[in-house]
């Protein structure tokens, strides 16, 4: 019986959760498998990738943080001293003298980088110079107690390592009986707290904030919302953009590491059964191969053309997989490659293309939703549909070029200066079209496209993150000089400064 009560009191607060404050199941195993899949994709040879904390588990909780653990694959640490491997370096765990739930972390065989210090005759890992090796590669990241964080607390990565056995005080727990801890007394206060703290909660002061969060919990589409990364105070729909965010920083600047994805991803999206893993996997593979695209090179002084020809078709083809992450960006990405090409009559095709998809009802980063994306997203014709296909029919996001992108129109290389950008899509489409008219002397359809760029981006159609705005203005600075107009060009330009 008075398991019976503490069961029963556990599934209401589970229902509660799920109904006013993380989202149904069906979301979280949403965000879940979405996770499992990115972080198998990310698997190699020297490090496996788990996406962790409470977002690991399938929840986003307001203020929480993104936290992802990197463990290393040619380190391992061990209790009961295995068989050893020649590639592998062995740390042993030693408990003398030191805190309960700690250990050092002495070195058996082989070498581990810099990181050692000597004491008496052994030496040990040393913390410190662990995670201050990683530190060391940018200044954005800082020591957090375990972790390491970047400058606005959004990101909290652990790099670890493995032991692949249980450690003598917690092999008990292997073999426990689940009624064994915690006892009935201790389930009992916390059953009682649990319903007195229900009993004096206040739902008409949490209404606003249950409101709001149910606006993003109706649908797996509406669910997915975050600012920068995870900011955690806004309920609109821009998660989506989190997880491409995500992919860029996993694999930038790794074409090696890229190339093994893709082979992985199209190898789990063939054998795999399931349709709604299948879905995730062409999501990611899609995310993939838009940023791998921007590393093939081009034009070479040092290839003939039989290797130039060779690469134009990679890249090409490449980019013809990458437009399936949402419903606009991937077909700009290809349209750059035929602007960088020189071939703008079929860049202007697909920029065309892409801007009769920027239709009204489309949802984008930070978009409040209104009665008409409810009610459309009620349809049962749409409710049958993965979320990947409902990203890819009406989610427009930024479209997003590396510091090394090969596929960034040449007038707007100062604007990257080793850095990544993001650019709305709207705006992106029309200062395009400008740039393929421009180059093909259409005076009066480039004129007629500046006017429309001018309308985009005062209008701010389908931008709603305000951290981007200012790339919009600096899209129209570029189209401004480019016509020599000066006095324009500067304006702006302060306009993006407002932002």
């Amino acid at each position: 019986m008075p398991d019976n009560i503490t069961q029963n009191i556990s599934t209401e607060l589970y229902c509660y959760m799920c109904n006013h404050i993380v989202g149904t199941e069906d979301h979280v195993k949403q965000i879940r498998l979405l996770n499992a899949v990115r972080d198998n994709l990310k698997f190699n040879e020297k490090v496996t990738t788990i996406t962790s904390g409470s977002f690991g588990e399938g929840l986003q909780m307001r203020g929480s943080d993104l936290d992802i653990m990197y463990v290393f694959r040619n380190v391992e640490v061990y209790d009961v001293k295995p068989r050893f491997h020649p590639n592998i370096s062995y740390l042993s765990m030693d408990t003398d003298d030191v805190k309960p739930g700690y250990t050092k972390l002495r070195l058996e065989y082989m070498s581990l980088f810099n990181d050692l210090e000597r004491f008496r005759d052994d030496r040990y890992l040393s913390n410190t110079s662990w995670k201050q090796r990683f530190t060391n590669k940018s200044k954005n990241l800082s020591i957090h107690g375990p972790c390491i964080s970047d400058r606005g607390g959004i990101y909290d990565y652990c790099f670890c390592l493995h032991c692949k056995t249980w450690v003598p005080p917690a092999v008990q727990w292997i073999t426990r009986s689940n009624n064994a801890w915690p006892s009935y007394d201790v389930k009992r206060n916390q059953v009682s707290n649990f319903s007195a703290s229900m009993q004096y909660f206040n739902m008409e002061q949490n209404r606003s904030f249950i409101n709001t969060v149910e606006k993003t919990t109706n649908s797996c589409l509406l669910y997915f919302a975050n600012a920068e990364f995870f900011v955690g105070t806004c309920s609109t729909f821009s998660q989506r953009s989190l997880f491409g965010r995500i992919i860029h920083m996993f694999f930038k600047m790794n074409n090696k590491l890229l190339d093994s994805s893709v082979k992985r991803g199209i190898e789990k999206t063939i054998s795999c059964n399931q349709s709604s893993i299948t879905y995730l996997y062409t999501y990611y593979m899609s995310m993939i191969c838009s940023i791998r695209a921007q590393s093939i090179p081009l034009n070479s002084a040092y290839s003939n053309n039989k290797y130039q020809y060779r690469q134009y078709k990679s890249c090409l083809c490449t980019l013809l997989q990458n437009i399936y992450h949402d419903a606009v960006s991937g077909w700009l990405m290809l349209a750059s490659f035929f602007y960088k090409t020189k071939q703008y009559a079929k860049s202007l095709s697909i920029i065309k293309y892409s801007i009769s998809k920027c239709t009204f009802e489309k949802l984008f980063v930070s978009i409040d939703m209104s009665d008409i994306h409810h009610q459309l997203l009620k349809l049962k014709s749409l409710q049958k549909k993965s979320i990947v296909q409902l990203w890819k029919l009406f989610f427009v996001d930024h479209i997003r070029f590396n510091d090394y992108s090969v596929l960034i129109p040449d007038e707007l290389l100062k604007e990257v200066d080793d850095r990544q950008i993001a650019i709305p899509s709207t705006a992106y489409a029309y200062f395009l079209n400008f740039l393929c008219h421009y180059h093909l002397n259409n005076v009066r359809q480039y004129q007629d496209t500046l006017q429309e760029l001018q309308l985009v981006i005062d209008e701010k159609y389908l931008i709603g993150d305000m951290r981007v705005i200012d790339m919009a203005y600096n899209l129209l600075c570029v189209v401004f000089q480019l016509l020599g107009d000066t006095e324009s060009a500067s304006q702006a330009f302060s306009q993006s400064d407002e932002y």
